[in-house]
Parts: structure tokens; sequence; C-alpha cells
């Protein structure tokens, strides 16, 4: 009885997994029968599911710009490589929905550059293994009093590693804070100020990144674009969580 409890119980957690691969491979015979749309929505479903890997998004991205769907495609392009940010096909995918979409191609600081070619989870790992690292040498220092002078100099590798570890997180904290957004609307205009009836400021393309600087209580959302600001209404926009 114990034994049939325990195979049913197996069974049952193991029936999401193989729902996911089946929407999994209908997704991806759907894109390549060339219904685009369909595959786009097979996707969405596995992200609504909790599927929301690297993979999953860059195949959406792909359906989303096969069925010409700019906007979406950007935002997913963007959301794999929060989790693959050194992945070619990735960016160069991005790139390639970024210009024909009319939009400029987001350019970071040097330093935000080299911060980005790691992910968040990745920095978090690093930290961990300098912390590990850190203790561990910290308790040698206890047992090995003939060998303090040689551990007191490895002790700048850990703290050399969390302290790079620390910035690396913080990028990704600053990111999640002021997070990007993809412009979903067409004919989306920045004004000088979040208020109705402001001033234009400058206009944005349909599927453009932007970098959000500030909000507003009222549904505004002020965002840099090409080194200009500008206010915006949330409702044009669509978020890129990292």
């Amino acid at each position: 009885m114990k034994i049939l409890y325990t195979l049913l119980i197996a069974c049952t957690l193991s029936l999401p997994s193989f729902a996911q691969n089946d929407l999994f491979e209908r997704a991806q015979s759907a894109y390549d029968d060339g219904r685009y749309g369909e595959s786009a929505s097979l996707y969405e479903r596995m992200i609504s599911n909790g599927v929301a890997n690297a993979e999953v998004h860059y195949n959406l991205a792909n359906a989303c710009f096969k069925n010409h769907e700019l906007p979406n495609a950007v935002l997913h392009y963007r959301r794999a490589a929060y989790d693959l940010p050194r992945d070619p096909d990735i960016a160069a995918n991005l790139h390639f929905a970024l210009n024909a979409a009319g939009a400029i191609e987001p350019t970071p600081s040097f330093i935000e550059r080299s911060l980005s070619t790691l992910s968040k989870n990745e920095w978090i790992i690093i930290g961990t293994g300098g912390y590990l690292f850190l203790t561990l040498i910290l308790l040698l220092l206890l047992f090995m009093k003939r060998q303090r002078r040689l551990l007191f100099r490895l002790l700048a590798l850990p703290i050399a590693v969390l302290a790079l570890s620390y910035f690396g997180w913080r990028y990704w904290f600053l990111l999640n804070k002021n997070p990007e957004w993809v412009v979903s609307r067409t004919e989306a205009t920045t004004l000088f100020s979040p208020i109705e009836g402001s001033t234009a400021h400058f206009k944005l393309p349909l599927g453009a990144l932007v970098r959000q600087t500030s909000t507003d209580s009222k549904g505004w959302i002020e965002v840099e674009y090409d080194g200009k600001q500008g206010w915006i209404k949330q409702e044009h926009i669509h978020q890129v969580s990292p």
C-alpha cells in the first residue's frame, strides 16, 4: 500500500512538468510550421505557469518578432538577456529587433557594461563563494598560528571578491529600482512635465527600450532615452523586470 501511495504522489508531482514539456513541444512545432501567433501564445502560457527561463523568453521573442510584434519581441529578448547576459544569439537578436523598430540601443557606461556581464544570480553565487572562502581563512587563522602571515595575505582575495560582488549585486538592485521599459504604443510622446497638456518633448519609437529615472503618484514615469529625459503615461510602456 505504501508503495502504491508513493507512486501516486510521484506521478502527481510529475504532471506539471509533463504539461510544460507538452506546451514547449507544441510551441516549437507551431513555430516550425509558421504559426507564430499560436507559438507565442503557448510560450506565454508557460510563463504564466511559472516557467520563465531564458530559453522560453528567447523562443517567445522569436515568435513575436516573426509575428510582427516588435514591442513583445524586444521585451522578451531583454528578459532573456537578464538571465544569459553573455549569450551572443540573444544580444544579436535584440540588436536586430531594436534596429527593426528604428530605436536606439542603450549605451551603458563601461562600469555598467562590465557589471552586467554577469547575471544577478551569478553575482550572488560569487559573493557566497567569497564569503565562504573568507570564513575558511578566518577559521584557519585560529588553528594555524605558524601560517598567519600567509593567511593574512590571502584575506585580500575573498575581500576583493566580496567587494566586487557587492557592486555587481548593486547594479541589479538599481536596475530593479529604476527598471527598463519597452514602448508598447505607437505615437508615444514624452512631455516636459507629468501633467496632461504639458509641452511635448520627444517621441519614442514603438519597441524602444527606455530607462526609468523617476515616477509620479498619478501614473507618470520619467524615462531616459538617447540622453534625453521626459515624462510619459505608464499605459504607453511595459516594464522589463530584472
